[in-house]
């Protein structure tokens, strides 16, 4: 039994000094990825260089709010993103944020998503075909 097992030692370890050498000769020749097939899983994706869109209070916040949402699906982020958004905000939608973190602290996005979209949005009652209809001509046709 004794012998038994030392001849499966033994051709055990030939297989591994074979393995070992097969690698050494594929790491000096040439990529291991194309000898192995290896995908590197271990290496992070590579992103692309994307800026962080910026909002200033005065265009609408939805088209901001869905630049920056790619943004995080493309970058994989799945945290801080009130952070990274408040931090490209300008001007009127800056002060905004910061007296809205004075209020209530760090909202989280769905909550910082409708503020600022409630804020900066068009109003809740806007309808410019209604308002259009509702212009009624009281003088010439040249005057209206």
């Amino acid at each position: 039994m004794i012998k038994q097992l030392a001849t499966n030692v033994e051709s055990l370890q030939s297989k591994v000094d074979g393995l070992q050498q097969e690698r050494t000769d594929a790491s000096s020749s040439g990529p291991r990825a194309l000898v192995t097939g290896e995908h590197h899983n271990d290496r992070p994706p590579r992103f692309q260089k994307m800026d962080f869109p910026k909002f200033d209070g005065k265009s609408d916040p939805l088209a901001f709010l869905n630049r920056c949402e790619s943004y995080f699906r493309q970058q994989r982020i799945a945290e801080e993103k009130v952070w990274m958004a408040s931090y490209n905000l300008e001007d009127g939608a800056q002060l905004w944020y910061m007296q809205l973190q004075r209020d209530e602290g760090t909202p989280p996005w769905r909550r910082f998503s409708e503020l600022l979209n409630t804020r900066f949005g068009p109003p809740l009652r806007s309808n410019p075909l209604g308002e259009l209809m509702a212009c009624k001509r009281t003088g010439s046709v040249i005057d209206f």
